[in-house]
């Protein structure tokens, strides 16, 4: 392969990547990806290509990762480079299990999607407490194909892309057996997509979702006058969503705010739990407590973010400061009924580096110098709650996977199910993609990759984001309503379709399958690579 050829499937491979990605899509613009980066590994010769790749990869993530760049410069190229290296990583395996003769016999369409989703389970799942972004499979989220992710996760539509993709860049070498099956597999998954497109005959339960567009510069400072200002321009959104109904004539039974959008410490303490300083730490207990009466006065109930904190502990030096904290915090998603009795789910996936310093956080002084010295002002003082779903409205059970979360996959899981049975009828992601600033598109692939979430658990989700796509996501991955802002608060109702319990709907194989996909193809590549170390077995060619 000359040296221009193969630059120009480095280029290719990055700008199919680009292209499958939000905002524009296009999901066979990952297949045409991975095409590039087979073709490269059975045929460059130059002992560079790795390098050829890397160099197109780096701009490539530079970019969809720039709105880290408000958060930290140093996480922005940090994160970039990690995200760089796995297309060339792959590169580099492939090529020498190929060339490996005593692994001749295994065709590559099957070692290069085992190699690809292995090291889709390193970074999705491993290192780092995973970051399971921008896999393969959710780039065909739109295609008929994304449908068996019911049967095994993203990763088995991982699997299913990238062993597409190795057929077309070795068309020619493949034997008709080879051709035959993975025509089969391919018009199989079209036709289990075309029937599972139909569904089943829905119910609904109406809310509203309230989008609150408070700048990220708030969040991360957030004065008292800020607080008092923005919590009640979300109060009067709450009253007009209260009168407002869908094409149904239904009003809402249930009002949703988004993530972390009430300010205070949360509904576990009142202002007693202040004393003697009860007036001076007003703005940490007034808000939830006018929740609770807004809740009684709409006679609706409201499911806000908010911080939960266990226990107040009061420091003061003779009288000249004081500094309150808390034994425990958690990232908490509150249902608030109209009785004022409250439950909640707290956040037990902190989102890495965000939330929590993977590895580092066991050692807080460090955690606090690493947030300090190359971060904006984070939450690290979270602690991670317990998987559970426990918030019902009218009888409808609801998990609420708190941003991040429901971009993970076995997050998701646990929380819609527990012991093969279903715990949530319906996921409502309160989120605030205010994080991402001005880059709009990784807040559409943000709703991108939840919608792999409601294929592989056939669960419909209510996305709520203080800014970005707050939406309607049916149990097929398919946004059927979108609550779109020109960056101003706003409030839209939705009527969430909640999946009939029909035979094969209620308990897709996903649940049974789980991660062991990734898995397994992890365990697989690490045999393949080490084969390819022992005596004699690598063609060593230049």
């Amino acid at each position: 392969m000359k040296f221009y050829s193969l630059a120009g499937l480095a280029f290719f491979s990055a700008a199919g990547t680009l292209f499958s990605t939000a905002p524009f899509g296009f999901s066979f613009a990952a297949i045409a990806a991975i095409v590039c980066l087979v073709y490269i590994a059975c045929n460059a010769k130059h002992r560079i290509e790795k390098w050829i790749v890397f160099a197109f990869q780096v701009p490539l993530w530079l970019w969809l990762e720039h709105w880290v760049i408000d958060v930290s410069i140093g996480g922005w190229i940090g994160l970039s480079l990690y995200m760089s290296m796995w297309a060339p990583l792959f590169v580099v395996l492939l090529r020498r299990v190929v060339n490996t003769k005593r692994l001749s016999g295994i065709s590559v369409v099957l070692t290069a999607p085992v190699l690809w989703v292995g090291l889709e389970c390193l970074r999705g799942i491993v290192i780092f407490d995973g970051y399971p972004w921008f896999l393969a499979g959710t780039a065909l989220v739109d295609t008929l194909q994304a449908q068996i992710a019911a049967i095994g996760g993203v990763w088995l539509v991982s699997f299913a892309a990238v062993s597409w993709g190795a057929a077309v860049a070795n068309f020619k070498l493949l034997k008709k057996r080879t051709i035959y099956i993975l025509g089969g597999t391919l018009i199989a998954s079209s036709l289990y997509g075309g029937y599972v497109k139909k569904g089943p005959i829905p119910t609904r339960l109406p809310m509203a979702l309230v989008q609150t567009n408070v700048p990220q510069s708030n969040k991360i400072r957030w004065s008292k006058e800020q607080q008092i200002s923005d919590v009640a321009i979300a109060v009067a959104l709450t009253r007009k969503a209260a009168g407002e109904k869908t094409k149904l004539e239904q009003s809402p039974a249930l009002i949703v705010w988004p993530e972390t959008m009430l300010p205070g410490s949360g509904f576990e303490v009142f202002g007693r739990d202040f004393a003697p300083y009860t007036s001076s730490a007003e703005s940490l207990w007034r808000f939830p407590a006018d929740i609770r009466k807004l809740s009684a006065e709409l006679d609706i109930p409201l499911l806000v973010g908010s911080h939960t904190w266990i226990g107040v502990d009061i420091e003061d030096d003779d009288q000249e400061w004081i500094r309150i904290t808390s034994k425990e915090e958690y990232n908490s998603a509150v249902l608030v009924q109209p009785d004022g009795k409250t439950s909640r789910y707290d956040k037990s996936f902190l989102t890495p580096f965000g939330e929590r310093i993977p590895y580092v956080s066991v050692w807080p002084a460090l955690e606090r110098f690493i947030r300090d010295s190359v971060g904006a002002a984070m939450l690290f003082s979270l602690d991670a709650g317990v998987y559970k779903s426990n918030l019902v409205v009218d009888g409808v059970r609801i998990a609420t996977p708190i941003c991040f979360e429901d971009t993970v996959p076995a997050v998701v899981r646990r929380l819609v199910w527990k012991n093969n049975e279903r715990q949530a009828d319906v996921l409502i992601n309160i989120s605030n993609d205010g994080w991402f600033g001005s880059m709009n598109s990784a807040r559409l692939q943000h709703v991108r990759e939840a919608r792999m979430r409601c294929i592989e658990n056939r669960t419909p989700m209510v996305r709520v984001a203080n800014t970005g796509q707050s939406c309607l996501i049916n149990s097929r991955g398919v946004v059927q309503a979108v609550a779109m802002d020109d960056g101003k608060p706003a409030v839209q109702m939705v009527a969430t379709l909640l999946v009939a319990p029909l035979i094969g709907w209620d308990r897709p194989w996903s649940l049974f399958v789980g991660d062991s996909i990734a898995w397994l193809s992890l365990i697989g590549g690490i045999l393949l690579v080490g084969f390819t170390f022992t005596t004699g077995s690598f063609r060593n060619e230049t």
